[in-house]
């Protein structure tokens, strides 16, 4: 939805006549302004000579008209003894400048944003403030402040929220599609404030980053739109419109078509001669879902650092060796560790080399352990004083990239899994960190109002997960990941802090920061944090909150009762300690329980695919934080479980990063 001058100029004027029950002449409203208040649901045409807003337009015309009684100026309320309000009316839109958008895509990302969160974040204040949808709230007495969206601002929202757009695309608009690159790509790369950019954009194809527009991105509609037109859709006049798609569902249903429907699905290439489905028809019929169900709620994302990437190696390596000598290279914990220290202390030799008495010009996380390194007379223990090799192996195991096994001669070892060999070739290509924010610049795009903001893109051009105008192999590969591998929760003790720092809504990133960065430090703070995203426990907003998900905030019960003494509070193993539990316990809903029998743990310990010796010391851990007791799971680990079960995407996750592989086509004859 895309209101600027000459839109609420129109806006205003259908207002009045409607105010007097009068319609306005199609000749009132100029073709463009028109069309493109059509397509974003805010006018219709009772017959064809006239115009008249629609209930959603009724609705956005009079609350400008309510901004505009108040005008531009600041306006302060007060409420009570306590608290008053300031906020901000628009002048009325003779005065607004040309280019000026009361409303776009990345305003309503705002309102969204500020939505979820309870507060309007950092990056939204300004924006939203000055176009009526903000207010600070101040306490009187401690003259503290807090931004809140105004009624109007949460009404906005409701109205795009309840709009189906409507789609009609002709052969020239089509053109332009197949041009425009999917992004996220510099704003540069469009038509941008062009009659064709304001329909796709009012079509909610494409959309714009927070706070100021700077990188756009198709929309999962519009990923979907653009594959179709890239595979098919060539003809002339009308070639993608929301009857095709509706006749091209019924057809897939099995319904009678009209001929002239039919005709058309194949003119342009969504179907052959024998009514199958072609690769352009199987990206329409996703079209139509995402048109009729909404895009996506969640956001998916992934993250790897360098140090569990030289980890991933190892193991590898020590699997390769063992093919040759089994005996000494198979990759136990402490074969691991050898492996690990000998080549920490060559990489750090090698920097001490590099930089000599400069050391203050060392990156920041190398500074500190080359200064413990440079002292160390004990390589082991230097090694583990300012590393953490359990933490990683526990972190790759969390991303379905290891499994702990226990192997024929009853030792625990470490394999990677397939997805893990994926990563390792591709870190081989290009070694270096995949953050969060770099994989969701990609993955976020996918909902109806998403592009990263320009600091967002630029973390995942650095990370080579984009390219000049749109994901690369590699960042399609990792969004892929974020949506399909099996997550597991693993929180180290300042995982732990920080995550029981951040309420279900109503912190900010910044606030974490300033929580956390003199004790941790601010490198360590922003890698919890890409972490805890990554595993689907919190979402940073565009805005600059953070909010919990549902995964989080069933962790958050779940968590409650763990002491904050235990080192490694929640892993992977525990997880599996506990499913493995419930599968050979009974449930007993009322006291919301599992009640497991002692005949039954040697059973439990097979399914978790634990050795004896590892399981017994992860249920003393789970013993400890309260999620088992000597006979049972609790309450609190049947949250746990709850919570990992929300760590897992429930929606249908087919579009760009899947491009619709052989076996995810739909396999339909119609």
């Amino acid at each position: 939805m895309v209101i600027r001058k000459e839109h609420a100029l129109a806006l205003r004027h259908l207002w009045k006549l409607a105010q007097s029950n009068k319609l306005a002449q199609i000749a009132d409203i100029e073709e463009n302004v028109r069309e493109e208040l059509d397509f974003a649901g805010l006018i219709t045409y009772p017959d064809p000579l006239h115009i008249k807003l629609t209930y959603s337009g009724m609705q956005l015309a009079g609350l400008l008209e309510r901004l505009y009684e108040l005008k531009k100026f600041t306006v302060t309320e007060q409420v009570s003894e306590k608290e008053e309000y300031e906020y901000r009316g628009l002048a009325i839109p003779d005065e607004w400048s040309d280019e000026w958008r009361w409303i776009g895509s990345e305003v309503i990302a705002l309102l969204d944003s500020a939505h979820r969160a309870g507060q309007v974040g950092p990056y939204g204040r300004d924006v939203l403030m000055e176009r009526g949808f903000a207010r600070i709230v101040r306490d009187k007495a401690t003259k503290k402040e807090k931004w809140q969206l105004t009624e109007i601002g949460e009404e906005v929202l409701k109205i795009y929220n309840s709009i189906t757009p409507r789609i009609e695309i002709d052969n020239e608009l089509a053109d332009l599609i197949r041009r425009i690159p999917i992004g996220p790509a510099p704003s540069s790369q469009l038509p941008t404030g062009s009659h064709e950019e304001h329909l796709l954009e009012n079509m909610r194809l494409i959309a714009y980053s927070v706070p100021k527009s700077d990188i756009f991105a198709f929309t999962a509609l519009g990923q979907a739109v653009k594959k179709a037109l890239t595979t098919g859709g060539f003809g002339s006049g009308i070639v993608l419109s929301e009857d095709l798609m509706i006749s091209l569902w019924e057809l897939v249903d099995g319904k009678e078509i009209t001929e002239e429907a039919l005709i058309a699905l194949m003119e342009l290439g969504y179907i052959d001669d024998s009514k199958e489905l072609l690769p352009a028809g199987e990206w329409l019929l996703e079209a139509y879902r995402l048109w009729k169900e909404g895009s996506r709620k969640e956001v998916w994302t992934f993250s790897i650092e360098e140090e569990e990437v030289a980890v991933l190696k190892t193991i590898s390596e020590l699997w390769s060796k063992y093919v040759e000598n089994p005996r000494d290279n198979i990759p136990t914990f402490e074969h691991i560790r050898r492996e690990v220290i000998d080549k920490k202390v060559k990489e750090y030799k090698r920097l001490v080399e590099q930089y000599g008495r400069k050391l203050k010009e060392m990156p920041e996380k190398y500074r500190q352990i080359a200064s413990h390194f440079m002292e160390a007379k004990d390589m082991a223990r230097w090694y583990d004083e300012n590393f953490d090799l359990w933490a990683v192996l526990y972190s790759l195991e969390s991303f379905e990239l290891i499994k702990a096994e226990v192997n024929e001669a009853g030792k625990e070892v470490f394999t990677l899994t397939e997805i893990g060999k994926k990563v390792l070739e591709d870190q081989e290509r290009n070694t270096r960190d995949i953050s969060s924010t770099g994989v969701k610049a990609i993955t976020m795009c996918r909902k109806t109002f998403s592009a990263p903001n320009k600091e967002w893109f630029d973390t995942a051009v650095e990370e080579k997960l984009i390219g000049t105008s749109e994901p690369t192999h590699s960042g399609l590969m990792y969004a892929r990941l974020a949506e399909t591998i099996v997550r597991t929760p693993f929180l180290t003790k300042y995982g732990m802090m920080i995550f029981k720092a951040i309420p279900e809504k109503g912190v900010t990133v910044d606030e974490i920061y300033e929580m956390f960065e003199k004790e941790i430090g601010r490198e360590k703070v922003r890698w919890v944090l890409e972490k805890l995203e990554a595993r689907h426990l919190i979402e940073i907003l565009p805005d600059g909150n953070i909010v919990e998900t549902e995964a989080g905030k069933k962790m958050d019960m779940a968590l409650s009762g763990v002491p904050t003494s235990i080192g490694f509070p929640l892993n992977p193993l525990i997880v599996r300690l506990l499913k493995a539990l419930k599968e050979v316990g009974t449930l007993y809903v009322k006291e919301h329980k599992v009640r497991i029998l002692p005949r039954n743990i040697e059973k439990a310990i097979k399914l978790s695919g634990l050795s004896p010796e590892t399981f017994k010391k992860m249920f003393k851990v789970a013993e400890l934080a309260g999620w088992v007791g000597k006979s049972s799971i609790t309450s609190a680990g049947l949250w746990l479980l709850e919570a990992v079960e929300l760590m897992q995407p429930k929606e249908e996750l087919i579009g760009l990063v899947h491009e619709l592989s052989p076996e995810e086509h739909i396999q339909t004859t119609v």
